[in-house]
């Protein structure tokens, strides 16, 4: 959608409108609806609350076409409230097309952009000459985010208002049609999560031990379709160098459908090209399209060359992003196990002799345990032995660990990572340049790492892909994708979910807090950043990527454990220091 940004003229309250709102309170109300008859598990791990409703792509709602005699402003809400609908049903832009002049239809891309709004627009109301053929119908608009083509989602740093312009033409028979409008659809953030369905694809690590979780939206008509049409493109530019793809470069979809059956079998119909991949490859294709699409217990991805079967048996398991182990914390001077809401002494205690704890971090199963010693050292703790320094520096960051046993950290704008070897290397991230980085965390797959830092542009989060060499020793990052725009002064970034952080920032009235902020979109909320309120004042957050829990110790040292989406509750008090693995 080509939309310039250009300041809106003042509100003027009693010469607009707001669209869509009996739109919207239909089809809410038939959703509410199907939630009611929806089944509700009775087996399987605890989950977030915000999970999606599935197969509500038919909603049982009447769309109108135009009335006789409409208005500008009547043709345009009508079409915004048909339009929007449209991801949903496969009837709805039918209805829209009956708002539009044939010429501007053919012309309209309604997935080029999709602006994902605060609420309604609100029309510009206009005197219409009675002599009057054309006309232009405003639209104020309120963004908070966008989606590209790709189903790519970006939160906006600040709420944006703007002006979409809406060209009508009078027929010859005095009927108002729009004859000029941009590419791309308007929701408001409350129905976007129902009209677009939130999907993780998956892309292997090099060395096919992990998936790399890539979060899109698609519209919900067709979300199976898009997606798979996205994995046979190959994993977004961020995250080429950390991935790698077997499926052959070329292959498609035969048909532009991927199909449930009865039985829970999703069809998938490649094109001859998938033949030149070998039995092991496409055993991880089908591997591959099951994770992303399947989602849940019943259903199972067969692949075909157009119209034959395709053997797919014999692939290895892949993980998919999990912490492995339990938080270690600092309480009254020695390391404990954060077990469930306890803390619990370790089976084998840690010296931190003649040392100044100020941040903590393990690897996976504890190995290795670092700690910060002030701000100028890291260091490498055991049971009764020395510690091993690890790096040097100034205003060293936090550390965190990979799962190949690294230790990354950062001074300034450089990131430093010490390898098990005893080997250090610098990366010059040239998007850091002129940054100072505050934060630094690796997910558990070792592919992804979130950064916070601080520059000219303010304090920004960014998640980018991590680049090693044959030996897995990282050499450099990729270019960034921004996440959690809209959260103020973060100074910590943790992985709460394969796709989603646990940072600290600032509320809009300067409180600090926990947010949750999604790479690529929250699901659930629009796709938005949210609070978790119940911790006061936060100073430290960490969190377990595949059971949804988190951990925050606040001002005073009073350390708060939130299991899966369960409320804050109190562990214990005078704890320093708390950290996951990673």
């Amino acid at each position: 959608m080509t939309t310039p940004r250009t300041p809106a003229p003042a509100r003027r309250p009693r010469d607009r409108v707001a669209a869509l709102p009996a739109a919207l309170l239909t089809v809410l109300t038939v959703l509410a609806v199907t939630v009611a008859c929806a089944r509700i598990p009775t087996n399987g791990p605890v989950r977030d609350g915000d999970t999606e409703l599935e197969n509500i792509s038919e909603i049982g709602y009447i769309a109108s076409g135009p009335a006789a005699g409409a208005s500008p402003d009547q043709v345009v809400q009508g079409f915004l409230s048909v339009a929007q609908l449209g991801p949903t049903s496969s009837s709805a832009f039918a209805v829209a097309q009956e708002y539009v002049t044939d010429e501007a239809w053919e012309g309209w891309d309604r997935y080029a952009r999709v602006l994902v709004l605060e609420e309604d627009p609100e029309l510009d109301l206009t005197d219409v000459p009675a002599d009057a053929t054309e006309i232009t119908v405003d639209a104020t608009v309120r963004v908070v985010a966008t989606l590209d083509e790709r189903g790519m989602y970006t939160e906006e740093p600040k709420t944006s208002e703007f002006t979409v312009p809406f060209g009508l033409t009078r027929s010859a028979g005095g009927e108002w049609r729009i004859s000029q409008l941009d590419d791309g659809l308007m929701l408001p953030s409350a129905f976007f999560g129902q009209a677009f369905h939130p999907t993780t694809l998956y892309f292997p690590t090099p060395d096919l031990a992990w998936w790399v979780p890539d979060m899109r939206w698609f519209p919900r008509q067709t979300w199976r379709t898009d997606a798979t049409s996205e994995i046979l493109a190959g994993p977004p530019e961020w995250l080429q160098d950390s991935t790698t793809t077997v499926i052959p470069q070329g292959t498609s979809l035969a048909i532009d459908a991927v199909t449930v059956t009865d039985d829970g079998t999703i069809d998938v119909s490649l094109t001859s090209t998938i033949s030149q991949a070998s039995a092991d490859q496409r055993a991880l294709a089908a591997a591959q399209l099951q994770a992303s699409l399947a989602e849940g217990e019943g259903r199972t991805v067969v692949l075909s060359d157009q119209n034959t079967p395709l053997t797919t048996a014999g692939s290895d398991a892949i993980s998919a992003p999990r912490t492995s182990g339990e938080a270690i914390a600092l309480a009254a001077g020695r390391l404990v196990r954060v077990v469930g809401r306890e803390l619990r002494e370790p089976d084998e205690p840690v010296s931190l002799a003649g040392l100044d704890p100020t941040a903590l971090a393990a690897g996976p199963a504890d190995e290795p345990i670092v700690v910060r010693d002030g701000t100028e050292r890291i260091v490498r703790v055991t049971g009764d032995g020395a510690p091993d320094v690890l790096l040097s520096g100034t205003k060293l960051v936090s550390p965190s660990v990979d799962r190949f046993g690294a230790v990354w950290s950062a001074q300034g704008s450089q990131l430093l990572v010490a390898m098990p070897s005893g080997a250090v290397r610098t990366l010059d991230v040239d998007w850091l340049s002129s940054r100072t980085v505050r934060s630094v965390r690796v997910s558990p797959e070792g592919a992804r790492v979130a950064i916070v830092s601080s520059g000219p542009s303010g304090r920004l989060v960014h998640v980018a892909g991590v680049v090693r060499d044959a030996e897995n020793v990282p050499t450099g990052l990729s270019a960034p994708v921004q996440v959690g725009a809209s959260v103020r002064q973060v100074t910590q970034a943790a992985w709460q979910d394969e796709a989603a952080l646990a940072l600290i920032g600032q509320e809009a009235d300067g409180d600090e807090a926990v947010f949750l902020s999604g790479v690529g979109g929250l699901s659930g909320q629009g796709g938005l950043s949210r609070a978790q309120p119940g911790v006061p004042e936060p100073r430290s957050v960490t969190a377990s990527v595949g059971t949804g829990a988190m951990l925050a110790i606040d001002s005073g040292g009073t350390l708060y454990s939130r299991q899966s989406s369960a409320l804050w509750s109190m562990v214990s008090d005078d704890v320093e220091l708390v950290a996951y693995p990673g």
